[in-house]
């Protein structure tokens, strides 16, 4: 793009895929804009029964793919009262402290719907002691929609059923190079992957390979799209693309040692495979890629742990993007970050030998 930078097209590029709603089992506005996206750069994009997005690069025996989580934690409607507010229900891990009060977005046929969680103003503390002394469950927690009846609620297109996500556009920090909004996890893996095909467009892949880019669904609820479709591709390798947390206020080294904008971190562990976790540092270092190294002793929570054991088992690796503040709604990463898991994606492509995996 004229007149831009790399930056400035990771951005926005980030921003379409991330600002489009993708509760699990409702994931369908975030795909159709990620296969249009796939559709530029692959040979060939298929959906499954799950609603998994794989896009497929190359024809050779040595099957590669890589899976990066397409849904958010979100929330559902749950019932609709007389008095015309919502009452919702989480759909994937969230803090109950982070939703009190906040903005939402309730999707509906009609289209979306602004609502807030409500809340008593700090102004009635000393008449209502108790609650503020603990944090509200979600199941007590009710969004206005600023209707006064279940009737006017129903008029503006919400019903039972209906998806929600946090109100959270997608913006850039004061120095450009860091962005924060909702959604990070793992729309912005999903964005790497994307660049990571513009990558290969530019230069072929070797000629015994295919690649399979797969924008994996429910992965907040047990990675169930990653599993269908690593027994669909049956792939030699497998590498999931995920998020990590990152240092930040209050999380130090004693709970983590990755940091936002020193490049991607490359998982060392029993869920992971010596040659893939070699190939993926060797491809950083030839690339002068910055990366990390993130040592992970158990399951890795990630699409990667139903990847590994598929089928006769698969040569697993991981590689993950620092977020700051995972799962509260607003999450800030690094725009370099993002563009730099693209390039070693790009970059173990190229180094996948046959010969080498067996």
């Amino acid at each position: 793009m004229s007149g831009k930078n790399k930056l400035d097209e990771v951005f926005e590029l980030l921003k379409e895929v991330v600002e489009t709603p993708s509760v699990p089992g409702f994931c369908d506005p975030a795909r159709e804009v990620i296969k249009k996206h796939m559709k530029e750069y692959t040979d060939k994009v298929e959906t499954d029964v799950l609603g998994n997005v794989i896009g497929i690069v190359g024809k050779g025996d040595l099957r590669v793919m890589f899976s990066a989580h397409m849904d958010q934690i979100g929330f559902m409607v749950k019932s609709i009262d007389k008095s015309g507010v919502i009452r919702f229900s989480p759909s994937g891990g969230w803090d109950s402290r982070i939703v009190f009060g906040s903005r939402m977005i309730i999707h509906t046929k009609k289209g979306p719907v602004l609502g807030v969680v409500s809340v008593k103003p700090v102004h009635f503390k000393g008449l209502f002691p108790e609650e503020f002394k603990k944090a509200i469950e979600i199941h007590n927690m009710v969004i206005d929609v600023g209707a006064s009846s279940d009737k006017e609620a129903r008029e503006l297109g919400i019903d039972v059923g209906d998806p929600i996500t946090l109100y959270a556009p997608v913006e850039r920090m004061n120095n450009e190079k860091l962005a924060i909004g909702g959604g990070f996890d793992d729309k912005a893996g999903v964005v790497t992957m994307l660049l990571a095909m513009r990558e290969l467009q530019k230069s072929s892949i070797p000629e015994d390979v295919s690649v399979y880019f797969v924008a994996s669904t429910q992965e907040e609820l047990g990675a169930r799209g990653a599993r269908v479709a690593t027994y669909r591709i049956n792939p030699k390798i497998g590498i999931a693309i995920d998020v990590t947390h990152a240092k930040a206020p209050g999380i130090g080294e004693k709970l983590t040692t990755v940091e936002l904008g020193k490049g991607p971190a490359i998982g060392l562990g029993p869920n992971f495979h010596r040659l893939v976790w070699e190939t993926l540092i060797k491809a950083a270092k030839e690339e002068k890629i910055p990366y990390q190294i993130e040592p992970i002793s158990g399951p890795s929570g990630t699409d990667a742990w139903v990847i590994q054991v598929t089928r006769e088992g698969v040569y697993t690796g991981l590689i993950s993007l620092p977020l700051r503040y995972m799962h509260t709604g607003i999450e800030m990463l690094s725009l370099e970050d993002v563009a730099n898991i693209g390039k070693l994606i790009a970059g173990f492509v190229k180094r996948a030998e046959k010969s080498t995996f067996l």
